[in-house]
């Protein structure tokens, strides 16, 4: 009688579907690295296509085991019209938390502001800063949304296992993901979206798992990064 291998826990599907994108996305990362000087962009969207392809392997490994969209949180709303509350609550979580965060690490340091060089071309042009707010939400909100919040959240808490609190772990642990991706931002600028992180995931569990109201959360915090970098003084 032929043996079979048995098939993998739900756990070691997690911890595999985990590390694909982790793989694939820090793959796609270091090649864009290497290509830096062919692309048709310039530094300010480095990274981009490491968001892309982590996006697009979320979806691949889900639809791949059965899963869809719904799974990852593409669910219509039991309101529509609710939608927008519900973003403007995460923004304002967001804003405060942003203010608290360096209160709080204070007795441990002054925590320095996130590093944003990379887009000084936009402050004071316009048409450069309505292209990026434009842009941002295709290239980052959708896309990290999508990997971070809809398809880790429902990995990692796959890993964790059964227990009540799994899923706010599963949030905690793509909030320090997400937060250490952003590391040209420098230190501050790893606080500031390991916050946003946590902040997204917590709504994103709140709200039902509406993948809908964290991707227009997260464009609103876009364009408000974006309208304050081009208010912001010019760079000598």
């Amino acid at each position: 009688m032929p043996v079979t291998d048995p098939a993998p826990s739900p756990r070691s599907r997690a911890l595999r579907d985990i590390l694909t994108v982790i793989v694939v996305s820090a793959g796609v990362f270091v090649a864009e690295l290497a290509g830096a000087d062919h692309l048709p962009w310039g530094e300010e969207a480095r990274g981009v296509l490491a968001v892309l392809a982590g996006a697009a392997a979320s979806l691949s490994l889900t639809l791949a085991r059965g899963g869809s969209l719904a799974e990852l949180g593409f669910r219509r709303p039991r309101r529509w019209s609710t939608v927008p509350l519900w973003a403007l609550g995460i923004v304002t979580v967001f804003v405060v938390a942003q203010g608290l965060v360096p209160q709080l690490l204070a007795p441990l340091g002054e925590l320095p502001q996130p590093d944003m060089s990379r887009y000084d071309a936009i402050r004071g042009n316009l048409p450069a800063a309505i292209g990026l707010a434009l842009i941002l939400p295709l290239t980052a909100a959708v896309p990290e949304e999508i990997l971070y919040r809809g398809f880790l959240i429902d990995r990692f808490t796959a890993l964790a296992g059964s227990g009540r609190g799994s899923a706010w772990l599963a949030a905690l642990a793509q909030a320090l993901l997400f937060g250490s991706v952003h590391f040209q931002w420098g230190f501050g600028g790893i606080v500031f979206a390991t916050v946003m992180g946590l902040v997204w995931g917590a709504g994103f569990l709140l709200c039902g798992r509406n993948l809908w109201i964290v991707i227009l959360a997260h464009s609103t915090a876009h364009i408000a990064l974006v309208t304050q970098l081009y208010l912001s003084p010019a760079v000598p």
